[in-house]
């Protein structure tokens, strides 16, 4: 009956049952996944076999202008019956439609909207999002990742949400500047000379009177100084003032390709700690996020778009 828990149900990991008013007993079931955890390889159930055939007979529509029953399933490997049952369905549900006139199958319009709730990470975000998350859990701090975006670093990925000593709700979705902010004086640290000087005219326009020659040079000097140490802080003045920020530039190709920043409040670490336990771990998880794209560079048959979990040792 509808809401009775069958034995295989009870049997399920993560299962757990309450009796409501009726007497029936609801299910919830949960996955097994840890906070912080991107593997897709972690599942709580096996696969369920005709989603994957559906996706892969979607996956060969997609991938030809027409596409026949014969050719799905040369591709796939899937018996010709099913895949017809397959197509009636995706057509039933509107992705697919049958062209007549050209003897096969077509996509619709309608699967862009597959790709609706996906932001758009790029796939240096997607290489660098498990080892921030193993740099937090070694030093507890959030870790921010940002791209330019315009004329500020807008933030993709921040691992606050497995942090013990998290500062605030998110920052996802904010964007640091780039005469300020950490992430944004690393990105004009190490960027081409010609963005670098398109960006600081678009300053002088924007801010003159924040921005005035004595403080275009400070801040050249400065630009300067970070590019040979590696890093860049945030202005001490930036609220909250108890906290500071250090921002690091990822580097792909030898272009940078985004920033990364740890916050901390400053009265938690003592000055003379700082380089090692939090300036340190932030340059060599740079360095392994860099190694990290240099290897898959020179595999292109990898999967850069899949999410893997690491075990990070830094």
């Amino acid at each position: 009956m509808e809401g009775d828990v069958t034995e295989r149900e009870e049997a399920r990991p993560g299962a757990t049952g309450a009796i409501d008013d009726s007497g029936h007993t609801s299910v919830h079931i949960r996955t097994n996944s840890r906070r912080g955890h991107t593997n897709p390889l972690d599942r709580s159930y096996p696969p369920v076999n005709a989603v994957q055939r559906a996706l892969d007979v979607l996956r060969a529509v997609n991938s030809k202008a027409i596409a026949t029953v014969n050719a799905i399933h040369a591709e796939t490997g899937i018996p010709r019956p099913t895949v017809v049952r397959m197509l009636e369905t995706l057509m039933y549900e509107g992705y697919v439609v049958r062209d007549n006139m050209c003897g096969g199958y077509r996509v619709t319009g309608k699967v862009t909207e597959l790709a609706a709730g996906y932001s758009g990470i790029s796939r240096v975000i997607e290489v660098a999002r498990p080892l921030a998350i193993g740099l937090t859990r070694q030093i507890k701090w959030p870790i921010g990742l940002g791209e330019i975006d315009g004329n500020e670093i807008e933030i993709r990925y921040w691992t606050g949400t497995i942090s013990p000593v998290v500062h605030t709700n998110t920052v996802l979705g904010k964007r640091p500047d780039l005469l300020k902010s950490a992430m944004g004086r690393a990105y004009m640290a190490f960027c081409s000379d010609d963005e670098r000087e398109g960006q600081i005219r678009l300053m002088r326009r924007r801010l003159p009177q924040e921005f005035d020659a004595a403080t275009e040079a400070e801040y050249r000097q400065l630009l300067s100084r970070i590019a040979r140490a590696g890093f860049a802080m945030r202005d001490p003045r930036t609220e909250p003032t108890r906290m500071t920020t250090f921002g690091v530039p990822i580097l792909d190709g030898g272009s940078i390709a985004a920033v990364m920043s740890v916050s901390f409040f400053t009265s938690s670490i003592p000055l003379n700690s700082v380089r090692e336990t939090v300036l340190e771990p932030l340059m060599e998880t740079r360095a392994n996020i860099e190694h990290a794209l240099v290897f898959i560079s020179t595999r292109p048959h990898l999967d850069t778009g899949l999410q893997r979990e690491y075990d990070v040792n830094l």
